[in-house]
């Protein structure tokens, strides 16, 4: 019996603090949409070094990395399906296939880990930090709303590299695959790219600019939200290992979520 009711106490309390922290993050989400009221009493040139550093380190310093994954991740795809269909009289559907693993789910989820790994982690760090050294609390002794000045850049940064980088996965795995998948088998360029454009379809480019806003909001949200919780400094590797755990677990319900409604 006491057992039992050490269990329920242990089950009780998680349930309680996890509910706490979905409270605790819905306010945070409240507060950044009452400090856009505070948008006229701040001049953009004060943001716009925040929006153009956090663009280039989100999404041109990231280029190597999505356009070197793509291109392994596209001529793998292409080259095993190109020697495998054809034992089945499938080969036709090729650009199904690459359309479905790449277009609509690898693309928009490696693009999201990568993001999240390298800059997420980053923005976990960097607002930490600057809550250590009491910059927080200076903008808000000079009158300065941190969540329009450090959230709402970073969120139209991370949304502009997310979308970018999301179509550049995809056109690097399209044509860098073609050109690796060259060295092992050989496909006509003509028939690849038509049965590609046979594949493709509305949905899919409205689904990749969803998951790219989407990724673009959460990301930047849920790192700054943990960015913010540290009270001490031990305890900011604690908060940035959660930043990137919690927010690589959401985007893959999100992506899932966007998956089930556009394709079933």
């Amino acid at each position: 019996m006491n057992l039992n009711l050490k269990l329920a106490s242990l089950v009780g309390k998680k349930v309680i603090s996890y509910w706490e922290g979905i409270v605790n993050f819905r306010d945070f989400c409240v507060s950044i949409i009452r400090s856009f009221h505070s948008m006229k009493y701040l001049r953009f040139r004060s943001i716009y070094r925040v929006i153009i550093n956090q663009t280039k380190f989100t999404g041109i310093d990231t280029l190597p990395f999505i356009i070197l994954i793509s291109m392994m991740i596209g001529g793998t795809i292409i080259i095993q399906s190109i020697t495998q269909f054809p034992k089945f009289g499938i080969e036709g559907f090729i650009g199904n296939l690459l359309v479905i693993v790449v277009a609509r789910e690898l693309g928009p989820l490696a693009t999201g880990l990568i993001v999240i790994t390298r800059s997420g982690s980053a923005i976990a760090a960097e607002i930490a930090t600057q809550t250590q050294n009491k910059e927080i609390l200076s903008l808000e002794i000079m009158g300065i709303d941190p969540m329009l000045y450090i959230v709402f850049p970073r969120i139209i940064a991370a949304v502009i590299s997310l979308f970018s980088l999301m179509i550049l996965f995809d056109v690097v795995a399209f044509f860098g695959g073609y050109i690796i998948s060259q060295m092992t088998v050989s496909i006509p360029i003509d028939v690849f790219f038509q049965t590609l454009l046979d594949a493709f379809s509305l949905n899919d480019l409205i689904a990749t600019l969803l998951k790219s806003v989407s990724y673009g909001i959460l990301i930047p949200i849920i790192c700054c939200y943990y960015g913010l919780k540290p009270t001490s400094k031990f305890e900011v590797p604690i908060y940035v290992s959660k930043a990137v755990t919690r927010t690589l677990f959401t985007i893959f319900i999100i992506n899932a979520l966007i998956s089930v409604f556009f394709y079933l």
